[in-house]
């Protein structure tokens, strides 16, 4: 008796057949992203020898606006250029003067100064942000008061007693310790 649609070798050829496809569409599959890696390569290759160009073209346009504006230099007369230099430098500071905030200043002092402190002079450093106070304490106790009322604010720091002296009753001024302190004041930017 003959069994028809029966064959010994059926699976191994259905899954010889699957691999074979499977590698092919592999192989295709792969060479796809190699075709696509080469295009994206020569793309940026592309573009780099572009931006290259540019970049070259900007730093040959850049040398001559120097040498121009060296040959223009060199016909400045050297103390046009330092009035200049000097008239720069007075207003950068009156814009560093106007970026000041004496009120911030001010407010901080007063929510670190005593009652029985006296301050008669006030003197920033705008570029430095060292503040010099002046005045007259009470007493030594009011002094430190004043010190440590500094210490503390979180915008002062370097906080130091510069010179003191004992100041006797005269006409119209208070008796007492005068004194000057010097801090940094972190509040410019405000």
């Amino acid at each position: 008796m003959l069994i028809s649609g029966f064959n010994l070798a059926g699976g191994n050829y259905h899954r010889a057949r699957r691999e074979s496809i499977v590698a092919t569409v592999l192989v295709v599959l792969l060479a796809l992203l190699l075709i696509g890696q080469i295009v994206f390569w020569a793309a940026a290759r592309r573009e780099e020898a572009t931006v290259a160009s540019r970049l070259a073209r900007m730093e040959g346009e850049l040398q001559r606006h120097q040498e121009q504006v060296r040959a223009t230099l060199a016909g400045i007369p050297g103390d046009v250029i330092k009035h200049h230099e000097a008239r720069v430098a007075t207003f950068n500071q009156i814009l560093e003067a106007s970026s000041f905030s004496w009120t911030a200043l001010l407010l901080e002092l007063e929510r670190s100064v005593p009652p029985a402190v006296f301050l008669s002079e006030i003197h920033p450093d705008l570029a430095t942000g060292v503040v010099r106070l002046r005045g007259v304490a009470r007493s030594f106790d009011d002094l430190t008061l004043l010190l440590r009322g500094l210490e503390q604010r979180m915008v002062f720091r370097d906080v130091y007693l510069l010179r003191q002296a004992e100041r006797k009753a005269q006409g119209h001024g208070p008796e007492g310790l005068d004194f000057e302190a010097s801090l940094l004041y972190q509040g410019r930017g405000q």
